[in-house]
């Protein structure tokens, strides 16, 4: 993640799915490799000030800890420690300073919550049946299963705070377990993406390409 006198902007694309507005539920941002997939589902809570609200929660899921640790935790590690938020490396999750405890230690374990998660077995879901989530961010939604994407976010992907969203944000690359059904959610309906899908019970979608 690249940071000019510690700005972070993003590219056009990634600009057009932050813009996203929370009335969509599900957005997918579809790219190869390279397209800075895992940036801008870090950055999105930033970006529209969420973590500023200590009852805010994400969940960042890549499909093995593995991933989780090469990949997600270090460039989250690059921004995140920039707001003044700590990482409790043996839970995975990133918890924010209130906005009260800004210029205090800001050790506090009080403010907004980001949980980097895994989901190897489609048993693992219920590692998330207590939780209320606000963004729920699948990486590499291509290696999970729709089982795993639905059951999640469409169970535990909801909101006490009207102040807060009940959003999916989802990035993903061509092949692995879930190839097929995430192309027949949003990639059939308008290749080219740009356009909103309206899929059962009026849930809207989105795809970015």
């Amino acid at each position: 993640m690249a940071f000019d006198k510690l700005e972070w902007r993003p590219t056009p694309k990634q600009a057009e799915f932050l813009a996203i507005p929370t009335s969509i539920k599900e957005g997918f941002y579809g790219g190869g490799a390279g397209s800075a997939k895992t940036d801008v589902l870090i950055v999105y809570p930033l970006a529209h000030s969420w973590h500023l609200n200590p009852r805010f929660k994400q969940v960042i899921m890549r499909r093995t800890h593995a991933d989780l640790k090469k990949e997600t935790v270090p460039r989250s590690r690059e921004l995140y420690t920039k707001f003044g938020a700590t990482l409790n490396l043996s839970d995975m999750v990133w918890t924010f300073p209130r906005e009260d405890q800004y210029g205090g230690t800001r050790l506090s374990n009080g403010g907004a919550m980001i949980f980097l998660g895994h989901c190897e077995n489609e048993s693992d879901v219920h590692n998330y049946d207590s939780m209320e989530i606000n963004l729920f961010s699948p990486d590499e939604l291509t290696l999970l299963t729709e089982y795993i994407y639905l059951y999640i976010g469409f169970t535990r992907v909801r909101t006490s705070d009207k102040t807060l969203p009940a959003i999916i944000r989802a990035a993903g690359m061509p092949g692995g377990p879930g190839h097929a059904f995430t192309k027949k959610r949003f990639v059939t309906p308008h290749k080219e993406g740009g356009v909103v899908i309206v899929g059962k019970a009026g849930v809207k979608r989105f795809y970015v390409h």
